[in-house]
């Protein structure tokens, strides 16, 4: 085979895997559920949050962090958001992550209990299937939050969740313990 052929076919390979190259961002909806096919999860949210649009991939500006799925109250600004960060990189002011429980204490550290900020707690939990969350909860003006972590391969799954009630943020934190993942994800 001559040169010319090695390279084309080298070239042809290489085209066949970057166009099969998946990112964190690879996910799609379904009637109930996001299904992320990069990290091998579907969640299915509470029925009453919509999906909304997502930013584009990058628009935050890191390559390290990206926005998979965003569900809100129709005409609200109360819902789930789901992030996907990248252990062991460090951002602009920080140092690199190594796991859930170093995020959710960085954001606890960093909230100061207040006339805005109160009843922050922080805990461990593991779900039916064996995935292990880490959880800082927190009422903002009053209204309930929470941040629930776990770590799948190397990255963490990170939902932000904010409700009217605390029947609502019991919802979307009862959507988030209920996540399925297929056992062949990075």
């Amino acid at each position: 085979m001559s040169n010319p052929w090695k390279l084309a076919l080298i070239l042809a390979a290489v085209s066949a895997c970057v166009v099969n190259a998946q990112t964190p961002t690879e996910g799609h909806t379904t009637k109930v559920s996001y299904v992320n096919t990069y990290f091998n999860f579907a969640y299915t949210w509470p029925a009453m949050l919509k999906p909304s649009s997502l930013p584009s991939p990058g628009a935050n500006g890191t390559a390290y962090e990206f926005p998979l799925f965003i569900a809100r109250e129709v005409g609200q600004p109360y819902g789930v958001v789901i992030v996907a960060q990248k252990l062991g990189v460090a951002g602009p002011h920080s140092t690199p992550l190594t796991k859930s429980g170093d995020l959710i204490d960085r954001i606890a550290h960093s909230l100061r209990p207040g006339p805005i900020l109160s009843n922050i707690t922080r805990s461990e939990k593991k779900n039916q299937r064996g995935m292990v969350f880490d959880e800082l909860r927190y009422l903002q003006s009053g209204k309930p939050s929470s941040v629930i972590a776990t770590q799948v391969g190397e990255y963490l799954i990170v939902f932000k969740c904010n409700a009217r009630s605390g029947a609502e943020i019991r919802a979307m934190e009862d959507s988030v313990w209920t996540l399925s993942r297929n056992r062949k994800a990075n």
